[in-house]
């Protein structure tokens, strides 16, 4: 099997990995460990913590990839989930730990208003809504990070559109505005981002409304 070609296809790689093909895990996790490692890293705050998550899903990915089923998503958003579960029980593990508190209120880390809310606690401290259940928390942090590793990768002319929008509701004439650009640049280019960003983002647990949101504050030309 030296000098095999593999397939492009995940949903391939992945049945080549259940049946034990080392040569096609080695192409998966050459493809999609950056992502977790990004979406994990910025959900954590922690980098060391990151890279054990992701090699464990990877272990994890190894022992079940016969569990995959390519018709319930694709293998990006199925190794994501996993390492999603793995960061989640870190956290919660760490917020069990007994920990000094800033009494400026300021959160640096994970172990701020992330880890009070997966330990059920009251919500001290600014930062975090009073009203947010704990779960809910924890999929703003997960969906930020995540978008956030996706843009990342993106070109910066495509990128800064889309992060105006996502984080501050702009709208595309305000792009324009902040930006110096023309309102049809601005147009264009998030066209492009948001394709580019589904295509990376398909099939991702807990992002099913992301894109549209962005997509309608980034979308309209008037005062919202």
């Amino acid at each position: 099997m030296t000098g095999e070609r593999l397939p492009a296809d995940d949903a391939a790689l992945a049945a080549r990995v259940a049946g034990g093909d080392e040569a096609a895990f080695g192409a998966v996790y050459d493809r999609h460990a950056d992502v977790l490692f990004g979406a994990v890293a910025r959900f954590l705050r922690d980098r060391q913590a990151a890279e054990e998550i992701v090699q464990d899903a990877f272990v994890a990915f190894w022992r079940q990839a016969h569990t995959y089923e390519p018709a319930a998503g694709t293998l990006v958003g199925w190794l994501l989930r996993i390492a999603r579960n793995k960061a989640i029980d870190r956290a919660r593990a760490a917020a069990r730990r007994p920990r000094l508190v800033d009494p400026t209120g300021g959160d640096d880390d994970v172990t701020g208003a992330l880890e009070r809310a997966l330990a059920g606690g009251r919500l001290v401290g600014g930062g975090t809504n009073r009203d947010s259940a704990p779960d809910q928390v924890v999929t703003r942090e997960w969906t930020r990070a995540v978008v956030r590793t996706a843009l990342s990768a993106m070109p910066d002319v495509e990128r800064r559109p889309l992060e105006l929008a996502y984080d501050e509701g702009l709208t595309q004439a305000e792009v324009a505005e902040r930006l110096g650009w023309p309102l049809g640049t601005v147009k264009t280019r998030t066209r492009r981002g948001l394709a580019a960003l589904r295509g990376a983002l398909e099939g991702v647990p807990d992002l099913a409304d992301v894109i549209p949101a962005a997509a309608a504050r980034g979308g309209g030309d008037g005062p919202r």
